[in-house]
């Protein structure tokens, strides 16, 4: 499995040195089930090998990365690599490289307020909110146009996997933003609309439970079933 882990430091660090350095930088969050549509969706998949960082997105994946490094003899990583998107967002706008940010994704009111939040914690920082849901497909011409009249340095696209996904494929390729990072329901738990789970249950590698109890439509089949569906390709994979 092919994953960059930093620390919040580094991270941050990269982005400025991609945003000063006139590079292109596409950041992807990995979790199980990325790593699922990794090896169900081919679309998904190339988008992820393509991302220049793929941060640790999640206990379980550390969990099993951790594992893997212990069973070969290699040094773990630590839970200070496991990254989430509100652990590093809040932070980047205080990098003095990043002067305009677009919010793309979450509804209207949730978007609103999530602008709201973080403009409120850096004022020099200009922000531009885009909702996106429901996403139309046919909006996409317009959203590269605005994006491109604001010129940010950072994109943040939060609209659940794999469509955020083939959104920042698309708008890497006919817009200029430096760094592009899909962050999905980030928006909305900055926002307040969903609930953040204390990073002492992330700690623990039990957020999945937290999320399941706060929304058990969206995320029983993610947290059920996906996860053996998963161990069942890989020891497909492996035999």
């Amino acid at each position: 499995m092919n994953v960059t882990p930093l620390t919040r430091d580094q991270l941050l660090s990269s982005v400025a040195t991609a945003i000063g350095g006139g590079r292109r930088l596409t950041i992807a969050g990995h979790n199980l089930h990325s790593v699922y549509l990794t090896r169900t969706d081919a679309q998904f998949r190339r988008f992820y090998e393509d991302a220049e960082l793929r941060l640790i997105d999640g206990m379980p994946l550390l969990s099993a990365l951790d594992l893997t490094a212990l069973c070969g003899g290699r040094p773990r990583w630590g839970s200070r690599h496991r990254l989430g998107s509100t652990d590093w967002i809040p932070q980047v706008m205080h990098l003095p490289s990043v002067r305009r940010i677009v919010l793309f994704g979450a509804s209207e009111a949730s978007n609103r307020q999530a602008v709201q939040t973080l403009g409120e914690r850096a004022e020099q920082t200009e922000l531009l909110g885009i909702p996106a849901d429901p996403w139309n497909p046919e909006d996409l011409d317009a959203v590269a146009a605005q994006i491109r009249a604001f010129g940010p340095q950072l994109l943040l696209i939060g609209m659940g996997m794999p469509l955020q996904e083939r959104l920042a494929a698309a708008l890497r390729a006919c817009t200029s933003v430096a760094v592009i990072a899909t962050v999905g329901g980030a928006i909305d738990q900055l926002s307040g609309t969903q609930s953040l789970a204390p990073r002492w249950i992330g700690r623990t590698g039990l957020e999945w439970a937290w999320r399941l109890a706060s929304d058990p439509r969206r995320f029983a089949g993610r947290y059920l079933v996906e996860p053996f569906q998963l161990a069942r390709l890989i020891l497909r994979g492996a035999a």
